[in-house]
C-alpha cells in the first residue's frame, strides 16, 4: 500500500493524481485488511510525500482534479487529520496545494480551498490570511504563483479575496520575492500582457494616488536592479 515507485510516488498519489475516484476509495477500503490499525494505515497513506515533498493532496490541486481533492478532504476529516495544517501543508520547494492551484489556473479547486478555510479551528479569516500569505521558499505568495503561470481569472479571485480579507491591495501589487520580483515584474518577464492590464486597472483602486502607485509599480526594482 506504501510502496513507491520512480519519484517516491505511492499509488494513493497515482489515483489522486489522475483523479481516480473510485480507485482511492478502494484503496481505503483495502486498510481495513491490514496488519497495522486502519487509521494508522490510512493517515501513512494520507500524508506519505513523494520526492518533491507532494502529498496525494498536493498532486491533487496540482493537476486540477477536483472530485479527488473533495473527496481528500472528507477523509481528513473522518480520519481526524489536521485541516488547518492539510490546508497550509508544504512541499520540499514550500508550496502549498493553494499555490499549485493559483500558479495553474485551477479556479474551483482555489474556490473550494477559501470555503473549507471557513471550516478552520482558528478563526476563518485568520486561516485565510495564512492561505493567502504563505510563502514559498522563493518568497512567492499564490499572487506571485498566479501572475507567473499567466493565470489571470485566479489572479482576479485573489484580488477580490484580498479585499474580503483586508489585506492591503497597495502592499499586495507591489508585495516582492526573496529575489525582489513583484507579481508585475513576473508577469512581465513571462509576456502575461492580459495580467499587466489587470494590475495596472487594478492600480486606480489604490489608497494612494492612482499615479503614485502606478508609478512605483513600474519602477520597482529587484535586487538586481532591475524593473518589469
Amino acid at each position: 500500500m506504501l510502496a513507491q515507485v520512480g519519484d517516491g510516488y505511492t499509488a494513493f498519489h497515482l489515483a489522486a493524481e489522475e483523479n481516480y475516484v473510485e480507485l482511492l476509495k478502494k484503496l481505503c477500503v483495502w486498510t481495513e485488511e491490514t496488519k497495522i490499525h486502519p487509521n494508522e494505515l490510512r493517515n501513512k497513506l494520507f500524508l506519505a510525500k513523494d520526492n518533491y515533498g507532494y502529498t496525494a493532496w498536493h498532486r491533487a490541486a496540482f493537476f486540477g482534479r477536483l472530485e479527488a481533492l473533495d473527496t481528500l478532504w472528507v477523509w481528513a476529516k473522518e480520519e481526524e487529520i489536521n485541516t488547518d495544517e492539510l490546508l497550509l501543508a508544504r512541499s520540499v520547494e514550500g508550496f502549498t496545494a493553494f499555490h499549485l492551484a493559483a500558479q495553474e489556473n485551477h479556479v474551483e479547486i482555489l474556490n473550494e480551498m477559501w470555503i473549507w478555510a471557513e471550516e478552520t479551528k482558528i478563526y476563518p479569516n485568520g486561516l485565510r490570511n495564512k492561505l493567502f500569505l504563505a510563502k514559498d521558499n522563493y518568497g512567492f505568495t499564490a499572487w506571485h504563483r498566479a501572475a507567473l503561470g499567466g493565470s489571470l481569472e485566479a489572479l482576479e479571485l485573489l484580488w477580490i479575496w484580498a479585499k474580503e480579507v483586508e489585506i492591503n491591495t497597495d502592499e499586495l501589487l507591489l508585495a516582492q520575492s526573496v529575489d525582489g520580483y513583484t507579481a508585475f515584474q513576473l508577469a512581465a518577464e513571462e509576456n502575461h500582457v492580459e495580467i499587466l492590464k489587470k494590475m495596472w486597472v487594478w492600480a486606480e483602486e489604490t489608497k494612494l494616488h492612482p499615479n503614485d502607485l502606478r508609478n512605483k509599480l513600474f519602477l520597482a526594482k529587484d535586487n538586481y536592479g532591475y524593473t518589469a
